[in-house]
């Protein structure tokens, strides 16, 4: 049988606060064991929790930022499980009154279709601890460092029917969430964590099938290849008259399979009840007001203005808008002088190329916006040649930012000079020397300029204006 994929996606992103979203501590990654704890997120009888204002804020901005309904009156519950690195042994959570409910968001695809997620509802949550069962050969370790960080969840309605499109609204999930400046979306850290639930059902039918969860899942790259393990692991077994059993299951990195590891907990599983030792929270529209007024230029709001503004194609426009700090690099490029054609030739090019052979971000770019203006402007005014600007000078100034690129190329003996005489020489010389070429020209094969073209810019190291070279060599070989 034929079987469409079915998708749902739920995704959590650590919050970026000063301390946990139900305690004073706070949290740094990466540190000791156990040294960002406290009573409360140890679970010590009679701590009490407290709401942290920031988090709540940033639920609402992201809620706000994919259109969702965002509740005036919400309150927190308990959410019963029992795991090691749960002191609690319930997870402070949100089920019947979620901050955000509804939303959506437009996907733009890689035919150029755009695809209307849902959302079920954004929630606000405490993060649990780590197990660690790599450093002692008997027993599982646990680090309550993480325990009650702040989380927002946001699950998605099965909308997703493959796993290109489900990984496409991760990155657009992490691109907007660092736009907004509430997460660094950083998945090797546990920033952002997926969970995937996957199931299939025959082509043309409505009703959904079994579905299992892929917990945990933290890489856009890992998410992909489960759901397409999934895919076919579950085909396998439907073609051969086999049932879906409801289950979670885990995602082997090394294997790039799935295994069971328990059986799919449902609600009542929970036992969610209001937390009683939190106030519910009542969300002003003043404070609405005031966080709408803050938003940021989003994402498909910069690229829908690259694009019907400043021109560029959505090929040049994307990756320019992929990250804020690229964005912004790039208009700062603009402010210096540059067209937005120059501007994204640049720093899509020798910048980009830089960036990704030092495995560097925009942010430690040792060449201002101002130099890389003033080396630009050199080529445009013909004074330098491109190829000389991005193999010469541009590498020089990388080793010496502090240097002006016009005294530099100088130095460098790089610039442009004045041949016209000297050039017409050559040429003539160059006719002289390819007499059958010269011939072949005359006769109508016209692409032949180019071999003489080379010829001179190799002559005179490629410190000529290939305006001028053009000029001279047609005026030649027309003769």
């Amino acid at each position: 049988m034929n079987f469409e994929t079915v998708i749902g996606l739920e995704v959590h992103v650590q919050l970026d606060s000063r301390s946990k979203v139900f305690a004073t501590e706070d949290f740094a990654f990466g540190a000791q064991a156990n040294s960002h704890v406290s009573p409360i997120s140890m679970a010590h009888p009679g701590a009490l929790p407290s709401i942290n204002e920031a988090c709540v804020l940033h639920a609402i901005k992201l809620g706000l930022a994919m259109n969702c309904e965002i509740s005036r009156y919400t309150y927190f519950d308990r959410k019963n499980y029992f795991y090691p690195d749960l002191p609690k042994g319930y997870q402070l959570s949100q089920d019947a009154h979620p901050i955000c409910q509804g939303g959506y968001m437009n996907l733009r695809l890689k035919n150029g279709e755009n695809k209307y997620i849902s959302l079920d509802r954004i929630h606000l949550e405490e993060d649990a601890g780590k197990s660690i069962h790599d450093q002692d050969p008997d027993n599982t370790l646990i680090d309550l460092n993480r325990a009650g960080t702040g989380l927002m969840e946001i699950v998605t309605h099965p909308d997703f029917r493959s796993a290109e499109e489900a990984g496409l609204f991760l990155s657009e999930i992490r691109k907007l969430v660092r736009y907004l400046g509430i997460s660094d979306g950083d998945m090797e850290k546990g920033n952002m964590r997926c969970d995937a639930n996957i199931s299939l059902r025959p082509v043309g039918q409505e009703a959904y099938g079994t579905r299992v969860e892929v917990k945990n899942l933290n890489s856009i790259r890992h998410m992909r290849q489960a759901i397409v393990y999934e895919e076919e692991r579950q085909a396998l077994a439907l073609n051969a008259g086999k049932s879906i059993k409801q289950q979670t299951r885990t995602f082997n990195t090394e294997t790039g399979t799935t295994a069971a590891m328990r059986d799919k907990e449902t609600a009542d599983d929970y036992r969610y009840f209001p937390e009683p030792d939190l106030l519910p929270l009542w969300i002003e529209e003043e404070t609405l007001d005031e966080i709408r007024a803050q938003l940021p230029e989003l994402p498909w709001q910069r690229l829908k203005r690259y694009t019907e503004e400043l021109g560029l194609g959505f090929k040049k426009a994307q990756p320019l808008t992929e990250l804020l700090e690229r964005a912004q690099y790039f208009e700062a490029l603009m402010k210096e002088g540059l067209t937005a054609r120059l501007a994204s030739n640049w720093l899509l090019g020798p910048i980009r190329t830089h960036l990704n052979e030092s495995k560097s971000e925009i942010e430690d770019f040792p060449l201002s916006t101002a130099t890389i203006a003033s080396m630009a402007m050199l080529v445009e005014s013909g004074k330098l040649p491109l190829k000389l600007a991005r193999e010469k000078l541009f590498p020089a100034l990388l080793a010496a930012p502090q240097r002006e690129p016009l005294a530099l190329a100088t130095e460098l003996n790089l610039l442009m000079e004045e041949k016209s005489d000297e050039l017409a020489q050559a040429m003539d010389a160059l006719i002289a020397q390819h007499p059958e070429e010269t011939e072949r020209f005359r006769k109508g094969k016209k692409q032949l300029a180019g071999f003489f073209i080379g010829l001179l810019m190799k002559q005179f190291k490629g410190k000529l204006d290939p305006q001028e070279v053009k000029k001279i060599v047609f005026e030649k070989l027309n003769g």
